[in-house]
């Protein structure tokens, strides 16, 4: 933010007049009130579409962003990451409702950073746990007839100290199932659908 300040001829006192008024003013000249700006680079990344978890080991990658910090001498970096999750319990038709019955869905999500081309490199991560129980889909007569489903938002953030490696700096987020579970009958009685994966880059100079 910068403004004029009008200086009287009797230089007894001073009136701020904003820098962006449109107007000129005799004896005003135009001085900054905050430190000098520093470079920003924001940038929005590519979504990964969605992807249905329905067994163990599944991995897909639900969005990346490439920034080139060339023109950085010792950029910090701000990653911003959200996704939906909706959880489903389809418990089987026609059977008592049981403990064995419940399901939970474990993902874990990677931030993973790739330099110029070359190696991965996991800079953090971050775990989604959902416990479904199918004592809360019984109908009155105590059979599991209907499944439950829930929705969760998704989201973290990183903020990586001022380097000064420079370079196009590839960023993306995996997301891999640890634990998809099984019913008494070893049938998958659970999915996962992770969806509107969003990953933003903030760059600043230090």
């Amino acid at each position: 933010m910068s403004v004029y300040i009008k200086v009287p001829k009797d230089c007894c006192d001073r009136k701020k007049i904003p820098c962006d008024c449109g107007k000129e003013r005799d004896c005003a000249r135009c001085e900054p009130l905050s430190p000098c700006p520093k470079k920003i680079l924001l940038e929005c990344g590519t979504p990964g579409g969605s992807m249905m978890f329905t067994a163990t080991n599944q991995t897909f990658v639900a969005a990346n962003v490439t920034v080139d910090t060339s023109c950085f001498c010792k950029p910090i970096t701000d990653l911003q990451f959200t996704s939906q999750v909706s959880a489903v319990l389809q418990p089987g038709v026609g059977t008592l409702a049981e403990p064995g019955d419940d399901a939970e869905v474990i993902l874990v999500y990677e931030l993973v950073c790739r330099r110029n081309g070359g190696s991965e490199i996991t800079i953090g991560s971050w775990t989604f746990r959902r416990f479904l129980s199918a004592l809360t889909v019984v109908d009155t007569t105590g059979f599991a007839a209907q499944s439950l489903e829930t929705y969760d938002t998704f989201s973290f953030s990183r903020c990586l100290c001022p380097t000064p490696c420079q370079g196009c700096i590839d960023y993306f987020v995996r997301v891999t199932a640890t634990l998809v579970s099984q019913d008494v009958n070893m049938l998958n009685n659970a999915s996962a659908t992770v969806s509107m994966g969003q990953l933003v880059a903030k760059i600043q100079e230090c």
